[in-house]
């Protein structure tokens, strides 16, 4: 029986904390990726390439061990990926952790692991946003990529017990040739059940671990294809059955980037944002191979800030947009700190901000209850 329960959430942050957030700009986030193996076959990514014999499970105490250096860092939220992160055996014991220590995490995975049982292990440890990744408009064509038969109707069963959890899944679309049919795949997801969806932006090619990515021809664009698929996502959100969470700048950025003019909103990886692989190495981000330190020792990891835009993933960059008013504050008060008034000044009035509250306002529904 699946009982309906309170979900316990992390501990809320004290004044100081608060404080504290502010005068750096604001929370910091991850992505980990705590296994490089997944069962799943899809072909636009690399993660299927790794030999059983090279799988590796990130080492429980120091992922345990690096979050608590991670939380002193500044981490207030987390997201769990893979591989298939629900191979992982001591993930329980790693939400518990998170939870405990008042990070907020997010999970991401294709959803044919999920059991009623599962769901109420994580609705018990604190999950806060489950996000299932779906490839098509079709149930024959996303199992079929995932070389999962039944997958589709597995997710259409575990939905309403996500749900009963207060989980509300987020459904996650990476734009693909798959896709035939942009408004045909909201109406797919919405009737299985999803009431929040999210783009993934195609990748052909990483510098880090990472293996979230292929030069498959299902995800080879031009940037004028790209560019006319950001402009159509931007003319759907206002009509879609369901709540398009990738905020209307955002994508007018990446129309930006592909049409060759200068970003307004830098991307913060390596400053507020991070990734750590299965070895517990610590990167910028997924696109670039620079390292930082080992994720035990986060607490004592040197940010780097220098207004990269050398991709377009919207993991990276709609946070950045999302964040840019909080970092234009901290910025404020160091230059106040300084004696420097009226460049703090100018960091605090700056136009982008209004900019970047506005998308704040629309990515809202990010975050439930």
């Amino acid at each position: 029986m699946f009982l309906r329960r309170p979900k316990l959430r992390p501990a809320p942050m004290t004044l100081k904390e608060i404080l504290s957030l502010v005068i750096q700009g604001g929370p910091g986030f991850c992505q980990i990726a705590v296994t490089n193996a997944c069962n799943a076959r899809c072909r636009f990514c690399s993660f299927p390439r790794v030999p059983s014999a090279e799988q590796v499970m990130a080492e429980p105490q120091g992922l345990l061990t690096g979050l608590e250096s991670a939380c002193r860092a500044g981490i207030k939220f987390l997201s769990i990926t893979g591989g298939e992160p629900l191979l992982y055996p001591e993930l329980p014991t790693f939400l518990v952790r998170a939870r405990d220590l008042g990070i907020r995490v997010v999970l991401c995975t294709n959803g044919s692991l999920l059991t009623p049982s599962r769901i109420q292990e994580f609705r018990d440890a604190g999950l806060d946003t489950l996000i299932i990744s779906l490839d098509a408009d079709s149930p024959d064509r996303h199992d079929d990529n995932r070389g999962l038969p039944g997958l589709t109707a597995h997710i259409r069963e575990m939905i309403p017990y996500l749900d009963r959890a207060g989980l509300d899944p987020v459904a996650s679309v990476t734009l693909s040739r798959l896709v035939e049919d942009l408004e045909g795949t909201l109406d797919f997801l919405h009737r299985l059940g999803f009431r929040r969806m999210t783009f993934s932006y195609p990748i052909t090619r990483l510098h880090s671990s990472y293996l979230g990515f292929a030069d498959h021809y299902s995800v080879d664009f031009t940037p004028e294809e790209l560019n006319r698929w950001f402009g159509r996502i931007r003319e759907m959100k206002a009509g879609a059955p369901l709540t398009i969470l990738n905020p209307r700048l955002g994508l007018a950025e990446m129309q930006r980037q592909l049409q060759g003019r200068p970003s307004r909103f830098p991307c913060l990886a390596g400053f507020k944002y991070f990734f750590v692989d299965w070895n517990l190495k610590v990167y910028r981000c997924h696109y670039l191979g620079e390292t930082l330190g080992r994720w035990e020792e986060m607490a004592n990891i040197t940010p780097v800030r220098d207004g990269c835009a050398a991709c377009t993933i919207e993991c990276y960059r709609e946070p950045s947009i999302f964040q840019y008013m909080a970092v234009s504050l901290a910025d404020a008060l160091t230059a106040w700190g300084q004696g420097r008034w009226l460049k703090g000044l100018g960091a605090l009035l700056h136009p982008y901000n209004f900019l970047s509250l506005a998308a704040l306002l629309e990515g809202r529904h990010w975050v439930r209850g």
